[in-house]
């Protein structure tokens, strides 16, 4: 039985990288603070770009801080995606449910803008992790009811104490073996 405010997150750890997922953080009021606040602590020092599918321009806004906002790309003729490049991950996963999916990567300054936009990073995460080239994703999918964060092994630390936060703020944490990507 699922009470109110009760918030599950499930995290791995492999080789190459630690992976959590949690589904309606927002139930938690205090834990979905804290998880804007890692997201934005860990972009410190880092090459932020996002990617918005399906982010009506007027719901911008509530989802990234426009003052963080650098860059701005679309495709042509694809009106269902936008690309941003940010300062910092200045973000509110309170408003994720404007898009159908949101993602924020985490690069070091080694990686520019163009090179992001013109690789197929956006469709495989994983693998540039584990090619050190990308450091950590953030993922929001079916219109913000799921969130998925990725990192580089090297981070381990920052994510698990995260996660004993998060375990302190009520929410149910556990580790498993196996946690592949949503909709992958």
């Amino acid at each position: 039985m699922r009470y109110n405010n009760e918030v599950f997150v499930k995290y791995r750890i492999d080789k190459d990288s630690i992976v959590f997922w949690t589904s309606d953080i927002n139930e938690n009021i205090s834990a979905a603070k804290v998880l804007n606040e890692f997201l934005y602590d860990f972009s410190k020092g880092k090459k932020i770009f996002f990617h918005g599918y399906r982010l009506p321009e007027e719901y911008l806004s509530q989802i990234v801080d426009t003052k963080v906002i650098l860059e701005k790309s679309e495709i042509i003729n694809d009106p269902f995606n936008i690309f941003l490049r940010l300062s910092d991950a200045k973000i509110n996963i309170n408003h994720f449910d404007c898009a159908c999916e949101s993602m924020i990567y985490y690069f070091d300054n080694k990686v520019n803008w163009t090179d992001f936009l013109a690789t197929s990073i956006i469709s495989q995460p994983q693998k540039y992790i584990k090619e050190g080239i990308l450091i950590a994703y953030f993922a929001s999918v079916d219109q913000g009811a799921d969130y998925w964060f990725e990192c580089s092994k090297d981070y381990k630390e920052n994510v698990l104490i995260l996660l004993r936060t998060l375990t302190a703020l009520g929410c149910r944490v556990k580790q498993v073996s196996h946690l592949s990507f949503p909709f992958n």
